[in-house]
């Protein structure tokens, strides 16, 4: 197998990879996976060393001086570089798991929290205003998190309708549950159980806030129609995230990423939701649905 195949193979699919990951972060992240690949480094080793210094990086951030924010966008850096790696590992060796893969989805909101409890030290310092800074960052980081859920769940979507990847989020909740009663049954595996519970909580909550779909549709109409929108959610994902505030940690300014976020951030949130229910609503009529 050439390079550059089994690069694409290490990937999910290049339609639904944010643009700064395929340019930065998963090129450096297959390199990584190059090196490691024959040791015996598994992705959840991995997973785990990146959600290390994704919370280090809140912590740096937090003490609000230059150099410890500089820091602290070096280790979101590596934390996301690492976050891209566990996966491409996985795929490459076909050795993933299901804990493996709720480890790895929840890297980006562990460090997300991580790096916002740290701006809202940080802004605080900066600014001298603490009830501004925590409600700033409070709001930031709640806007950022509902961004990437909904992206995450539109995601999903495609890969199931357009490369019948991933499942429906009902599948979800019902295989997750069956793992959750066997986890109840084996002694130990505390992690295991917590990591298991906490997805299946936040699968109900995606289930409550998104559009419910189910169609009978083909993967072409299905891409035709959502290959160009799925790209413009992925410039409100979590790498994008990310790399707006490593921007903004290394010219030390982390309270312009916040209000980004809130303003810009939730504006393109709205009108990407609005079109994608127009879109949705029409793909799951008589006229594409041949279900109905």
């Amino acid at each position: 197998m050439s390079i550059l195949k089994e690069y694409k193979s290490s990937l999910k699919s290049f339609d639904v990879e944010e643009i700064i990951d395929l340019i930065i972060f998963r090129p450096l992240s297959f390199l990584l996976v190059k090196i490691i690949y024959s040791t015996n480094i598994t992705p959840n080793q991995i997973s785990i060393v990146s959600m290390f210094f994704g919370l280090l990086a809140g912590i740096s951030i937090g003490f609000g001086k230059y150099e410890f924010i500089l820091a602290g966008a070096v280790l979101i850096f590596l934390s996301n570089l690492l976050d891209c790696a566990d996966g491409q590992l996985a795929r490459l060796k076909r050795n993933g798991t299901k804990t493996g893969r709720i480890i790895d989805g929840f890297i980006d909101y562990v460090t997300g929290l991580s790096a916002f409890l740290g701006l809202g030290f940080a802004v605080s310092y900066i600014t001298g205003d603490y009830v501004y800074g925590w409600i700033i960052a409070f709001v930031g980081g709640f806007s950022r998190v509902l961004q990437n859920m909904f992206f995450d769940y539109y995601r999903n979507l495609y890969l199931k309708y357009v490369y019948n990847k991933g499942s429906d989020i009902n599948l979800e909740i019902v295989e997750f549950t069956e793992e959750k009663e066997r986890l109840e049954k084996a002694k130990g595996n505390l992690l295991e159980k917590f990591l298991v519970n906490i997805y299946l909580k936040y699968c109900s909550l995606q289930k409550n806030t998104t559009m419910h779909v189910h169609m009978s549709i083909s993967p072409d109409i299905y891409k035709a129609k959502n290959k160009l929108l799925l790209r413009l959610w992925s410039w409100i994902g979590s790498t994008t995230h990310l790399s707006l505030l490593i921007i903004f940690l290394f010219i030390n300014k982390p309270e312009y990423y916040l209000i980004l976020t809130i303003i810009l951030g939730n504006f393109v949130f709205l009108i990407l939701l609005i079109i994608q229910k127009r879109i949705t609503k029409k793909l799951m009529s008589k006229e594409y649905n041949f279900a109905n």
